[in-house]
């Protein structure tokens, strides 16, 4: 969806064509990297890890990584999928469990990178402005995403302990991929300068009050249990 979305929104047309043509760019490149890449990544890999050479696993794994964005940016597609498509043919490879080892710093590199960079893109001057929204956002965002989670999960016959604490703790994740979609709105022109800034600010809230609300809930729901088990009304 984000890749579709920012192809449209980079041409600025709505037509069903250019939108049928913007589909069909992200299921070609999803069923080549499925399809050509399962067949090529993992003996690669496989092949350089042969060598023994942590250091050549670690060129060949950023190699894929780059190689894969860099084709999923040519076709209009977001560089975040080709990276995911990646990690995911890596990961089939028999040489994974070393991969993974030797990912983990690379991982925690370029994730500190990323959330550098995006505050360093935010206009922390509209501050007053936006935080009044991001409030406003968060309070929606938690109360539907508990309800969601909640709901469902009570008709799939789960106790309402279980369902409170699910809901408690998938409604304060954090907006991570907001993050991303933000920002690849403000890449193609398509979001203004207000945008970013709002949800790295609901971002950085959620994060914080999410340790919060989890403990919160969870002692809520064990209060809830323990006035059914009392038989005292709710």
């Amino acid at each position: 969806m984000l890749a579709v979305l920012q192809s449209v929104a980079s041409t600025g047309d709505l037509s069903l064509q250019e939108i049928a043509i913007s589909i069909g760019l992200v299921l070609a490149f999803i069923g080549g990297a499925l399809f050509i890449g399962s067949k090529t990544v993992p003996r690669f890999v496989d092949l350089v890890g042969k060598t023994n050479h942590y250091d050549l696993v670690t060129v060949a794994i950023l190699g894929v990584a780059f190689g894969l964005a860099f084709i999923a940016n040519e076709l209009g597609v977001s560089v975040a999928a080709g990276a995911f498509f990646a990690g995911v043919l890596v990961a089939e490879s028999k040489t994974q469990a070393v991969a993974k080892i030797l990912a983990t710093p690379l991982k925690d590199m370029f994730a500190a990178l990323f959330f550098v960079s995006v505050g360093a893109l935010m206009d922390v001057t509209l501050l007053p402005l936006f935080i009044a929204p991001a409030l406003v956002l968060i309070a929606t965002s938690f109360g539907a995403k508990f309800v969601t989670v909640y709901f469902s999960a009570r008709a799939q016959g789960l106790p309402k302990k279980t369902s409170m604490q699910a809901g408690f703790g998938l409604s304060a994740s954090g907006g991570e991929l907001a993050l991303v979609t933000a920002k690849g709105g403000a890449d193609v022109g398509a979001t203004s300068a207000f945008i970013l800034p709002m949800v790295g600010a609901m971002t950085i809230i959620t994060t914080f009050l999410s340790p919060y609300v989890i403990k919160f809930g969870w002692k809520l729901a064990g209060t809830l249990k323990h006035e059914e088990r009392s038989g005292s009304p709710a």
